[in-house]
């Protein structure tokens, strides 16, 4: 080597090699390609994860309001339950409602029954009456007033008269 050739490696402005920049170019693009597809499909797992969890916790949610709700959950079903809870609330705070009490006395056959007294105090109360018939009649009516779907009644006393039962019975919502 001459001594001008040593001065213009070591000295002077570095050789520029094109072949040599370009697979330098392409290997850091492949690692840059690579490390955002696999940043990318990690992504794309986490997302699919969170939209299966999702849709279960959406299934399951739907069978909840159908259950509660009934078939027709309608376009609100959360305000809708609202609603209904709310009317609860109302009927606790008001409490036993005397004509709903006296359509649940009424339900079974009740040509015999005579309603003197009904005394309703918040969420419980009292009936008394007159049945017309034996004892046995009488429990038949009692056991037939536990298909009612709102109130529970229960017998508080009977006193067997000539000619009927008299009674008293004890109401309260279910």
């Amino acid at each position: 080597m001459t001594t001008s050739t040593k001065q213009q490696s070591a000295g002077g402005a570095p050789e520029y090699r094109a072949g040599k920049a370009s697979r330098r170019f392409l290997r850091n693009l492949v690692w840059v390609l690579v490390i955002g597809g696999l940043f990318l499909g990690g992504q794309g797992v986490r997302y699919y994860l969170h939209y299966a969890q999702l849709e279960r916790i959406r299934e399951e949610t739907d069978k909840l309001y159908r259950s509660v709700l009934g078939p027709d959950i309608g376009g609100s079903p959360f305000g809708r339950l609202q609603f209904e809870h709310g009317k609860l609330l109302a009927s606790r705070r008001i409490g036993l409602d005397p004509l709903a009490v006296l359509a649940g006395l009424s339900l079974p056959e009740s040509q015999g029954v005579r309603v003197d007294m009904v005394d309703l105090t918040g969420s419980r109360g009292r009936v008394r009456g007159f049945f017309s018939g034996d004892e046995a009649g009488f429990l038949r009516y009692a056991e037939k007033l536990s298909d009612d779907d709102r109130y529970l009644f229960s017998v508080y006393k009977i006193v067997e008269l000539g000619g009927g039962v008299s009674f008293s019975l004890n109401v309260e919502p279910k």
